[in-house]
């Protein structure tokens, strides 16, 4: 079983579960909910790698995709004290963070081969996180169903890397 990929996995899971069961889809449980992720990303990738005796994670697949949610989460934090529109913050937080989730991706893709599980589930974080940033930048669909998709394409993540977690590495 991959860990880091399970951890990662209930942390896409926990804030799908905090955006679905909220009552109340506005730009505050947004910057929440990136903040959240934001945290539990990066306890679960520590997390592992600090329970991790054989050395056995590889560098690019821990450190990198890390860049954007800490990023995201500390200027998410900033934002909740700055007197800025929330759900704007939102949407440009949700951006930056998919955008760093599709070029970390790419990297990791590239650097293990595309061909490699390891790619492949790269290159699928990187298709849906491009899905993503088009709805969160390009299309202006509203409150509501912005922050749903978030919730959304966390749901998503959290099944393809809780599945690709207890893949059997071939």
């Amino acid at each position: 079983m991959n860990w880091l990929l399970a951890t990662r996995a209930v942390s896409h899971a926990t804030v799908a579960a905090v955006i679905t069961f909220n009552q109340v889809h506005n730009g505050a449980l947004g910057i929440t909910s990136l903040a959240l992720f934001g945290v539990l990303y990066f306890a679960a990738s520590l997390g592992t790698h600090l329970l991790d005796k054989r050395n056995r994670l590889t560098s690019p697949s821990l450190g990198l995709p890390l860049i954007a949610p800490i990023l995201v989460a500390t200027l998410a934090v900033i934002s909740t004290t700055a007197n800025v529109n929330q759900l704007l913050a939102f949407r440009w937080l949700t951006a930056l963070l998919m955008l760093g989730f599709v070029i970390s991706e790419l990297v990791v893709a590239k650097k293990v081969g595309r061909k490699t599980l390891q790619g492949r589930e790269a290159v699928i974080t990187a298709v849906a996180s491009i899905i993503m940033l088009g709805l969160a930048i390009g299309i202006d669909v509203g409150e509501v169903p912005l922050i749903g998709f978030f919730g959304a394409f966390n749901a998503i993540l959290a099944v393809h890397l809780g599945i690709s977690s207890a893949t059997p590495k071939k």
